[in-house]
């Protein structure tokens, strides 16, 4: 396959080509006009001095002799040394040469037959072939000083060829300032390709198209809901959850991009921008984990990105990750301690001691059994009974006995959300608890009353422990769940105890 050009080269190569091109074309005229003014310069020479000669009296004096002299002769090649010019020739009306820079000329007609016009009385500029070769002649006519009446022409001439020779000097200044400027153009290029390459972040194009499509799909595929600010809190991008979401609440099928922010957050005061962590959000009864993060360019905000996440299903996955890690970790210290037990069943069989196997076996069982029994009869409602139980077998998979104490009996609940938010008040604490060094037992304690369901948590715990359950406790998730249910919380250490305390409604159903 053939390899392309990449970005840095090909910005470098076209930025000086289209720089070459633009000062080669800027040369060529250049020089076009450099001729052309070398060409009317001389032009203006060339009948400045004509004019200076037809007024000077030793032309006059040798025209109305008509006669030629070495005088006449001596001055025009001298003029023509100061200005520069190849020939001076004097010529009467006849257009015989009174003077010539070849002395074998002088008596002889005029050559190249462009005199014509300045025999005339009219001065002019001519390119014509004489003795001397291809050249640029000036014309001026030349009169009496006494009659004003036209006594001959002077003609004044430099060759084509010398004339080039003028026009090739005057351009080597513009030679060097071609070649700096060729080189400041390839410099300014290489410059200007490497900073737009820095902007590009030294990526190629292939290379931002295909991280744009990978953005692109990875917005788009994303669960959470996902927007991106301006300054103005105007949306510029949206994924498809994010449009589902609004979608959904406003039952509208447009698009969020161009909305404002308050169309998908009907609550902006319940949200901060600024903070850059995990902040919890409650809208139309559903529960989220929100999260900002500025946008900078070039050490400039120029908006936020902005995260919407069930807060319930981050939840669940976070309890089903730390309860399979429990469990891994459980299995293998259960599968010791079944093997221990195997051992002791064994010897016991074998050494036929069967009263003592009873009792061994009636240990093991009695407890589990004793629980279930007792729950049965204490907790009414299904739901709450089934997940004590579950909750129970967890601290159990973590080394830990999770004492459960209920007096009196718990009714049956009347609301089946007001049962859903206990549970989900009971997990949270679990997961936070599950997530330290437990002791081997720690009680749970359920008190009902008047409508009011009261569980305590007695644990022994360190004090750093302590701290940074607190911590936990505080989370914004935690205190909305609390605010919802119109529950109190309570965490306190007393003599390396810790206690904690909620406190919920609970509606009995009525008879």
């Amino acid at each position: 396959m053939k390899k392309s050009l990449r970005l840095w080269s090909l910005l470098t190569l076209v930025f000086t080509l289209v720089l070459l091109v633009v000062s080669s074309l800027l040369y060529s005229l250049i020089l076009h006009q450099n001729a052309l003014l070398v060409r009317r310069n001389e032009e203006s020479l060339l009948l400045s001095v004509g004019r200076q000669l037809a007024i000077d009296p030793q032309v006059t004096d040798a025209l109305t002799a008509n006669q030629p002299s070495q005088e006449l002769e001596a001055f025009s090649k001298k003029v023509s040394q100061i200005y520069e010019l190849d020939f001076i020739v004097v010529m009467n009306m006849q257009a015989i040469r009174l003077t010539h820079p070849d002395v074998k000329q002088i008596g002889k007609h005029f050559e190249g037959g462009d005199e014509t016009t300045a025999l005339q009385g009219k001065k002019h500029i001519s390119i014509s072939q004489g003795t001397l070769g291809r050249s640029l002649r000036g014309f001026v006519p030349v009169y009496s000083p006494t009659n004003k009446k036209q006594i001959g022409v002077i003609a004044l001439g430099i060759r084509m060829q010398s004339l080039s020779t003028l026009v090739k000097n005057s351009r080597q200044g513009y030679f060097l300032g071609l070649l700096l400027s060729i080189i400041i153009s390839a410099l300014a290029a290489t410059g200007l390709a490497y900073y737009l390459k820095r902007q590009l972040h030294n990526l190629e194009p292939k290379e931002i198209s295909r991280l744009l499509e990978e953005r692109n799909a990875m917005l788009e595929e994303s669960k959470d809901a996902v927007i991106v600010l301006d300054l103005k809190q105007q949306i510029n991008l949206a994924n498809i959850a994010a449009n589902e979401l609004y979608q959904k609440m406003s039952g509208h099928q447009d698009s969020l991009v161009g909305k404002s922010l308050n169309d998908l957050i009907l609550q902006p005061a319940a949200i901060d921008l600024r903070r850059n962590i995990e902040q919890f959000y409650r809208q139309n009864g559903q529960d989220f984990l929100f999260s900002s993060a500025p946008i900078i360019v070039e050490k400039k905000q120029i908006g936020w990105i902005i995260f919407l996440r069930n807060a319930t299903e981050s939840l669940f996955v976070m309890d089903q990750l730390a309860n399979t890690t429990a469990y891994a970790t459980a299995l293998q210290s259960q599968s010791h301690e079944f093997m221990n037990k195997l051992h002791v069943i064994y010897g016991l069989a074998d050494l036929k001691a069967y009263e003592e196997l009873k009792i061994y076996l009636n240990d093991i069982l009695t407890p589990e059994k004793e629980f279930s029994h007792r729950l049965s009869f204490l907790v009414q409602n299904p739901q709450l009974a089934g997940f004590l139980i579950e909750e129970r077998q967890k601290f159990l998979e973590r080394k830990t006995q999770l004492l459960i104490e209920i007096t009196p009996e718990i009714p049956k609940n009347q609301a089946e959300l007001e049962t859903r938010s206990l549970i989900n008040l009971y997990r949270y604490i679990h997961h936070v608890l599950l997530q330290m060094n437990l002791p081997e037992k720690m009680q749970m304690e359920l008190q009902y009353k008047n409508d009011l369901l009261t569980t305590s948590y007695l644990i022994e715990l360190e004090n750093a422990t302590a701290e940074n359950l607190k911590t936990s406790f505080d989370s914004n998730y935690f205190q909305q769940l609390l605010l919802d249910q119109q529950a109190t919380f309570k965490l306190e250490l007393l003599a390396s105890v810790l206690h904690l305390q909620l406190r919920t409604h609970y509606h009995e159903v009525k008879k």
